[in-house]
């Protein structure tokens, strides 16, 4: 893989509690999970995280790829949002950069944390809540 620079992603975040409403900027990638040569079946937004010691994706894509998520070998794990269990599982994932694919194994962890999405079909958007 050759250098390739890739621009912050502008991402909105709406307004919880007494904390209004901000616009961030991220390192955001463009990620799809291939499992048993699969067909990719969507893109998820990837946070890329230097000090992770792992990749984790919500345990619903896992499930979406056709990973029984909880039949991986589980690690508990401490980090910023306490303690979990991660399901690991050997796969493929691709990264699309500036329109180009980047595929690489890896093994990666699937958090049942991450999965509290809401859905608003109507406004055709949805939101992620804190667990």
């Amino acid at each position: 893989m050759s250098n390739i620079t890739v621009p912050y992603k502008k991402i909105q975040i709406p307004s919880r509690g007494d904390s209004p409403a901000k616009t961030i900027h991220a390192p955001i990638l463009k990620t799809s999970l291939f499992h048993n040569n699969k067909e990719r079946l969507f893109f998820v937004d990837s946070l890329v995280d230097s000090g992770a010691d792992f990749c984790v994706f919500p345990a619903n894509a896992g499930k979406a790829i056709g990973l029984d998520v909880y039949e991986g070998e589980n690690v508990s794990t401490f980090g910023i949002g306490g303690k979990e269990t991660l399901y690991f599982h050997k796969l493929t994932v691709e990264v699309i950069v500036n329109d180009q694919s980047w595929k690489f194994e890896c093994r990666a962890g699937f958090s049942t944390k991450l999965n509290p999405i809401a859905f608003n079909q109507k406004a055709k958007m949805f939101r992620l809540k804190e667990y």
